[in-house]
């Protein structure tokens, strides 16, 4: 097979009718045979006596036709393309916001496998975090436009137009990220969708009911707008995130180019006849010269009627019209004969089902009329006529389902189970998605090594037992909460102040008495004072050392302080868990216990428990990242309380240098605004605390835990 795939974009030299003539070439293309043989004379393959396909298209202009086609024959490259697309048949041009700096490749950007570490879940994280990324993409789409990403698992790649769902293929990248720039092309098109194909959804159903009776019809219909509307979508994108456009031509390529060998050939005129019009509109330089000569009446068709399909919604509708009338016809001309023979066989089954009942009621001594007898032979003709009928419909079903074989191979829809996500991992990537798993790494500039910059972070889940362990802690700390939140009720309230005997402000009217004594202070100043906005964030090691004992108090100090806080708008409360190393050394584990964005998990915070080791230094400057991310307040006051029970210690992150970095670290949000206290408790020791922080205190009864860390708040916020 001769395939040139080379993009000729800029050679327009020719017109459609001289790019589908083909002079001196007596041969004709055999299905029968699937080679190009010679005519017998009579229309039909001297090899196999099939018949040829030999229709003259241009002669069965419609009242479709007429609105869509140009007259004369539309300017084609050598290529194919009416359009001018760029590389890969794109619309617009332009480079990828990472290409210029990179290989050509989103995975060389994104990072491979070796990243995410070798634990068990390090595929999970690796694609949560990819299909977090080209979630991002899809809204930079249209965020005006709603949509929910997923991999697929039990079901080929598709969008749902009513829910917003969008459905791709995760083989692509299940193995390796080689493939994400076309997973990108793929979840960006399903988006354009969402976007601008409601219309055609409903213009289909409605022409559906108007211009099909049969299956085999509607699949046809269907097909023609999958085809059409891929390309007008697309050709959106030019105008909206031109950068994309890149992501489109990787996944066309992958899936035209790469994959044409699954198209192969077949036997079916009709479905081959239908592949050649998809690779038209979707990628011309795959029809070589064999398909150019065996179709070329129908392409030339198709390019004046799809000359000017795609300059507005209505020409699209109208091209798809004529295409399916187009089409329709193609069909009954490639099937010629079968209603004459069928319609011969109907009156076959009649007659002999008349004179099987003359015998019988003969027999009988049944005495029915000549009349009668004609009216039952009618009564059978037609219904057997109409069963034959109903039958060649089934021949056009037969070859959709053929045509559609190769369409689904070509764009991605064909479905092998095998290759797809299995459960187990969709599990995993679902438990990571509903903790609201995502990474991030502290600054090169804090870090003690590069091997410990990582810093994952999840939202707490919040089950049965952490509800039933969060309202017995509640219970305990009644007074403590019922004492704060007394005090901080008064946070926040506005003070208005008088000031009288002024020589300038507002004139007072209580003074103007004055004025015949020459009095010049009968002015006023009017003070308010209003309490700023204050962000608290509460930082509690969950290292082993923390146990269950310690961990109650600092899990009822946590939950006494929230609880207190609830319903002032003015003071906003981060709680974070921190440990380290225990899913992959090096990193630095944060989970957010409660935070203005966990409403729906109120009671999150009974699940804090002691784990594995501390990474304090990288905790610190982690937690007031997060906090300034989600702050949505102009606040200039912000306290940070640190809840220890003893040293900071982790993998490669002990002693001297563990002190140190904490220390460092201490310093670098203290001077963006934070004030830091730490609070240590069990076996925390002055020293250490002395060395890491400025501001601390010790803790002797863990019983009064929630209590002072109640009294540090309080004294911040001066009520």
């Amino acid at each position: 097979m001769d395939r040139d795939t080379t993009i000729d974009d800029d050679t327009y030299d020719i017109d459609v009718d001289s790019w589908t003539t083909f002079d001196g070439d007596d041969e004709d293309y055999c299905y029968g045979c699937e080679d190009w043989t010679d005519n017998d004379g009579h229309g039909n393959c001297k090899g196999c006596g099939v018949k040829f396909d030999s229709i003259e298209g241009d002669s069965w202009a419609t009242a479709h036709t007429t609105k869509s086609m140009v007259a004369t024959a539309p300017t084609i490259s050598t290529t194919g393309d009416i359009y001018g697309r760029g590389a890969g048949y794109t619309w617009g041009s332009g480079t990828s916001w990472w290409s210029d700096s990179h290989t050509g490749s989103m995975s060389s950007m994104w990072g491979g496998t070796s990243f995410y570490g070798n634990n068990e879940n390090a595929e999970a994280y690796r694609l949560l975090k990819h299909k977090n990324h080209l979630d991002s993409l899809c809204k930079v789409v249209d965020p005006t436009v709603k949509h929910m990403l997923s991999f697929s698992s039990h079901s080929s790649g598709h969008t749902n137009m009513r829910t917003g769902q969008i459905v791709i293929d995760g083989d692509l990248i299940k193995d390796s990220d080689d493939n994400l720039d076309i997973t990108a092309g793929l979840a960006i098109h399903e988006k354009l969708h969402l976007v601008y194909s409601n219309d055609l959804v409903k213009w289909e159903n409605d022409a559906r009911s108007r211009m099909t009776t049969t299956t085999g019809q509607s699949m046809l219909l269907h097909d023609i707008c999958n085809i059409i509307e891929d390309e007008y979508i697309e050709k959106q994108l030019a105008t909206t995130s031109k950068g994309f456009v890149h992501y489109i031509e990787k996944c066309k390529k992958h899936y035209f180019v790469d994959g044409f060998e699954k198209m192969g050939k077949t036997k079916d005129a009709f479905a081959d006849l239908i592949n050649t019009f998809m690779l038209f509109v979707r990628y011309p330089s795959l029809i070589d010269t064999d398909r150019r000569k065996r179709h070329a009446p129908h392409i030339r068709f198709f390019a004046r009627t799809m000359t000017k399909a795609l300059d507005s919604r209505e020409n699209t509708y109208t091209s798809m019209e004529s295409i399916f009338s187009y089409l329709l016809k193609a069909f009954d001309k490639m099937n010629e004969g079968g209603d004459d023979k069928r319609l011969e066989e109907a009156m076959d089954r009649a007659e002999t089902k008349v004179g099987d009942m003359m015998s019988e009621f003969a027999k009988s001594g049944v005495d029915i009329s000549d009349k009668e007898w004609e009216r039952i032979r009618e009564k059978l003709k037609a219904e057997y006529t109409k069963e034959e009928r109903d039958r060649d419909t089934d021949d056009l079903y037969e070859s959709m389902k053929k045509a559609d074989d190769i369409i689904k191979a070509l764009t991605g829809e064909d479905y092998d189970e095998s290759k797809y996500i299995d459960d187990d991992l969709m599990e995993k990537i679902k438990e990571l998605e509903e903790t609201d798993y995502s990474e991030t790494e502290l600054d090169k500039a804090l870090a003690i090594s590069s091997s410990q910059r990582k810093i994952t972070w999840q939202k707490a889940k919040n089950d049965t037992y952490h509800s039933d362990r969060y309202k017995q802690a509640k219970r305990r700390v009644k007074k403590e909460i019922s004492k704060l939140k007394k005090k901080v009720q008064l946070y926040g309230n506005m003070e208005k102040y008088t000031i009288r005997n002024q020589k300038r402000g507002k004139l007072d009217k209580r003074m103007l008495h004055r004025i015949p004594s020459g009095r010049m202070d009968l002015f006023k100043a009017e003070i308010v004072k209003e309490d700023k906005p204050l962000d608290i964030c509460l930082l509690v090691d969950e290292s082993g050392s923390m146990g269950s004992y310690c961990m109650d108090y600092a899990r009822m100090a946590a939950i006494s302080i929230k609880e207190a806080m609830a319903d002032n708008e003015m003071l906003n409360l981060w709680v974070y868990g921190h440990s380290a190393d225990e899913q992959h050394r090096g990193d630095t584990e944060m989970i957010e216990y409660w935070s203005p964005s966990m409403q729906d998990r109120p009671m999150a915070m009974g699940g804090m428990r002691a784990k594995y080791e501390n990474r304090d230094g990288t905790a610190i400057v982690a937690s007031a990242d997060r906090v300034k991310a989600q702050s949505h307040t102009p606040a200039t006051n912000k306290l940070m309380i640190i809840l220890s029970d003893g040293d900071p210690s982790a993998d490669r992150y002990r002693g001297r240098d563990a002190y140190d970095h904490t220390a460092a670290c201490v310093k670098h949000v203290e001077a963006r605004g934070w004030n830091v206290i730490q609070v240590g408790f069990a076996g925390s020791r002055e020293a250490t605390m002395k060395h890491c922080f400025k501001n601390w205190i010790y803790v002797q009864d863990q019983h009064m835990l929630a209590d002072k860390v109640s009294k540090i708040i309080r004294k911040v916020i001066k009520v």
